[in-house]
């Protein structure tokens, strides 16, 4: 006889064969020979017939027109239309399913236990209701609904609370008639009591009291098994029959990588009403079910466990909206080159403020400044990527399409900026300087997706857009200017301006000014910068803006006298000098005094 055991991602199954031929495959039967059908999309409809030799050896062939079958674990092929004689155990692997093959005698123990069809691994007032000892073996419809309500009501239960456990326990007396109803799980290679009906354990056994609660024999021979076993009044042991047990019935727990985890364990004694009843197939089927339902709840618990816990990681860098539409759809996070639009900001002057604050207040500044600038990058639908001591990194368009992805980092930016006389009110005065700001936003391509590990998630942004918008956010230092954005992301704001948009939609239209052309520290390629100015402007300040572009563009053009001319016009009148005013004014009139050969406008 040969015993056969199936498993795969969505089956598993045990077969018991006893001669002649039995093929395997995803098609139906044929020519009268009996199937074991795979659900396994690749395996062919027709792959393997195996038959067990008078010799003690099993011939294998391959039925299959195109695919081969794997042989034991040493990876030897069985191609198409071959076949081997082989001596068992015998490990098959075809598609995504596996196969193993041995023979078996039962010994005089094992033909004590007798066993119902494999199960599956995973997948109110009682009164009224006769349990299956009293209806006999022919339940009526009536019945049925009331049986599978009770399997219902378990299923509902969470599975992490003993109540779970206990509907379980319970269900094998009301439901099934016995007389004692065990849930077992398996902790670090023991057997521990989850939940029993009744209960204390006293009051269920000998009239003595004392002695084990369950079968260790039983446990073990179903755990090798993988299946329901039960045992009759005539095959009980004597061990438990001195207990005054007079039946048992074990079925297996799976959780979801197929492993035994647990039992439900429900057994009769001599010592009630019951006596002399034994144990049926029917009652064993559904003490199985109700060990598939448990299955079925430590996997739902664990899947919701593995769910709020990625969950809770996405919220980390996402909106809760978008996290949990993320969560449904994990895909959206696999690596992909985006065009993105990416914010840096710092905290200025952060370690003088930390020798002076100390470590606790330290910490207090910090978490006070990035939980607000964090509520503002959510406020846009824009992704958290992380937090650097003083500063933050967030970006727009990844991993969802946002098509004013640009517009909506600028806003951000302005509204951290608006969030500095707050912080004032509460620090200035400790601190004796105020808090300030220095923001770089760059727009380009990325590649985004996990830039962590597999055990440990971090969703961001990596490539040379990432890393211009770094150096940008540092040239706010030598500028004077709180936002800098690259000409990239200028484009962008310029492209969406010219775009008709809804009435009701934020404005698009931004104050901005070209303040010069530079050489970013270990960037080859030269980037324009703008100050980001606000929302809208004053006439005053775009005309001084114009006047300062004149400048600029007279001083790139190498017309030195005349961008001195230009600049020093702003300078008149203006008690807050500006700094980038001041640098250009400077540099043209040092090109006055030694022309350069030749001139170069990027400023490094």
């Amino acid at each position: 006889m040969l015993r056969i055991r199936v498993s795969s991602k969505l089956e598993h199954q045990e077969i018991e064969h006893p001669s002649g031929p039995l093929e395997f495959g995803r098609g139906p039967a044929r020519n009268n020979v009996p199937r074991c059908v795979l659900k396994d999309l690749y395996v062919s409809k027709d792959h393997i017939r195996l038959q067990e030799l008078e010799d003690g050896r099993v011939r294998i062939e391959n039925l299959s027109q195109r695919n081969s079958i794997r042989l034991n674990d040493d990876n030897t092929i069985l191609a198409v239309g071959a076949s081997r004689e082989i001596v068992p155990p015998v490990h098959l692997v075809v598609g995504e399913t596996t196969v193993d093959i041995e023979r078996v005698q039962p010994g005089p123990e094992e033909r004590l236990l007798q066993v119902i069809a494999s199960s599956f691994p995973r997948r109110a007032d009682e009164s009224a209701h006769k349990t299956l000892m009293e209806l006999g073996r022919s339940p009526s419809p009536e019945t049925l609904a009331h049986w599978f309500e009770t399997v219902i009501a378990v299923q509902r239960a969470a599975a992490s609370s003993q109540e779970f456990f206990q509907q379980t326990a319970r269900a094998v007396v009301t439901l099934v008639g016995l007389d004692r109803g065990l849930v077992l799980l398996r902790r670090e290679g023991r057997w521990m009591v989850q939940a029993r009906y009744p209960d204390p354990p006293s009051s269920f056994l000998s009239p003595g009291g004392g002695g084990r609660e369950f079968s260790m024999t039983m446990l073990e021979h179903m755990e090798r098994e993988r299946r329901t076993l039960f045992q009759s009044a005539q095959s009980i042991n004597p061990a438990e029959s001195l207990q005054g047990i007079e039946a048992v019935v074990a079925a297996p727990i799976f959780d979801a990588c197929d492993r035994v985890v647990g039992a439900v364990y429900g057994c009769r004694s001599r010592f009630t009403s019951h006596a002399g009843l034994g144990i049926g197939p029917l009652e064993a089927q559904v003490i199985q079910l109700l060990a598939s339902v448990v299955g079925v709840g430590l996997a739902r618990q664990e899947q919701e466990t593995r769910a709020l816990r990625r969950l809770v990681q996405l919220e980390q860098f996402f909106p809760g909206d978008l996290a949990r539409e993320m969560e449904q759809d994990p895909r959206v996070l696999d690596g992909q080159e985006r065009e993105v639009t990416v914010l840096f900001s710092d905290i200025r002057g952060f370690s003088h403020m930390a020798e002076r604050l100390g470590p606790m207040d330290t910490f207090r500044l910090a978490g006070d400044v990035m939980d607000r600038l964090t509520a503002r990058v959510h406020e846009t639908g824009g992704v958290l990527v992380h937090y650097a001591s003083d500063g933050l990194m967030a970006l727009w368009n990844a991993p969802k399409d946002v098509p004013d992805h640009a517009a909506r980092a600028c806003r951000t930016a302005l509204a951290m900026i608006a969030e500095q006389p707050s912080f004032d009110a509460v620090w200035q005065e400790r601190l004796g300087v105020p808090v300030r700001l220095g923001i770089g936003i760059n727009t380009g391509l990325a590649l985004c997706g996990n830039t962590g590990s597999k055990q440990k998630f971090h969703y961001g942004a990596l490539g040379h857009a990432v890393n211009v918008a770094s150096r940008v956010e540092g040239a706010t230092k030598q500028f004077g200017i709180p936002i800098l954005l690259t000409g990239s992301t200028h484009a962008q704001l310029k492209k969406i301006g010219e775009t008709p948009v809804p009435s009701e939609a934020a404005p698009t239209s931004f104050a901005s000014r070209r303040l010069c052309r530079v050489r970013l520290p270990g960037i080859d390629e030269a980037t324009d910068l703008y100050e980001l100015h606000a929302e809208a402007a004053t006439k005053e300040w775009e005309a001084w803006r114009a006047n300062y572009e004149r400048g600029l563009a007279l001083y790139e053009a190498g017309r030195w006298l005349e961008a001195c001319r230009v600049l020093h016009t702003l300078l008149l009148d203006n008690t807050e000098h500006d700094r980038p005013t001041l640098m250009l004014l400077s540099r043209a009139t040092k090109n006055l005094q030694e022309p350069p050969q030749p001139f170069d406008p990027v400023i490094d």
